[in-house]
């Protein structure tokens, strides 16, 4: 009982500490995506698509599959979906989703919110302990000094357009980092300007580190990774000049003081498919 427990916090903790590692730079992230098999569906009747979950440093090639008890599934009338069965294997996690309403869903897997505490003990020595401010006190040791608590948010998410687009998937909460128009991104074609917003706590967030990466990485020397930042509105413009699905990630650091953290840094990925001109 003993070993088992001590396996599964060190899974927890290994997990965070990537999460740590991975927020703090893009280029050291473990990615993960969803990616279904459809994003834009034309027929007149309902259909299933199937979609992919997993996490790996080449775009799109399953190496670490994703647990599905945290994900959501949102309809175009601002409902939401119960996900049924699904298969976990050990490079991809894959489930099948009946599409039955008109217009736009989204998909939204998010990792639990991950605490660390950073401080300089009394050698010099920058440490980092997996608490938030509360827990920390009971943690920090004698002499600790610049004491800084930061929260890590981890999210992915995917759209699925059945016949046209709509927008009430991509209302705001509010809360957290998240993504908007004007540009749909079930209309995201390729040679097309693309223009999405970013929002962090329902304010457009300037910023924002963005890379940008094509499908197919694993065929080619150059990952064609783009490289950019919102402006002071928390837009983004580009061209997608590939067809195909394309897979975006946005990194921001921002001021929260609260109860338990000082900081937040938010991750958020994104899979959408640059269509045929």
């Amino acid at each position: 009982m003993l070993k088992s427990t001590l396996k599964s916090w060190s899974r927890k903790a290994a997990l965070a500490t990537a999460m740590v590692l991975g927020v703090s730079s893009l280029a050291q992230a473990h990615p993960m995506w969803l990616l279904p098999h459809e994003y834009n569906l034309s027929g007149e009747k309902p259909e299933w698509i199937t979609v992919d979950a997993s996490a790996s440093h080449t775009i799109f090639s399953p190496d670490k599959a994703l647990g599905l008890d945290r994900i959501s599934i949102f309809t175009p009338e601002g409902g939401k979906q119960r996900l049924g069965s699904y298969f976990k294997g050990h490079r991809r996690s894959v489930f099948d989703l009946e599409i039955d309403q008109p217009g736009t869903w989204k998909m939204e897997l998010k990792r639990p919110t991950v605490y660390f505490t950073f401080y300089t003990n009394k050698r010099g020595a920058k440490k980092r302990i997996f608490a938030d401010k509360q827990e920390a006190q009971a943690q920090l040791p004698k002499g600790a000094e610049d004491v800084v608590t930061k929260q890590f948010n981890v999210s992915t998410v995917a759209y699925i357009t059945w016949q046209a687009p709509d927008e009430k998937v991509l209302e705001l909460t509010g809360k957290g980092l998240e993504i908007a128009g004007p540009t749909h991104p079930s209309d995201v074609v390729a040679g097309d300007e693309v223009n999405f917003q970013f929002f962090v706590d329902g304010q457009p967030a300037k910023d924002v580190e963005i890379e940008l990466t094509p499908h197919n990485t694993k065929y080619r020397n150059d990952r064609m990774m783009q490289k950019l930042k919102t402006d002071s509105e928390g837009m983004l413009s580009f061209t997608p000049e590939i067809v195909g699905p394309w897979y975006l990630t946005a990194k921001v650091d921002h001021k929260r003081q609260s109860e338990r953290a000082d900081s937040e840094s938010s991750l958020l990925y994104m899979t959408f498919d640059a269509q045929l001109p």
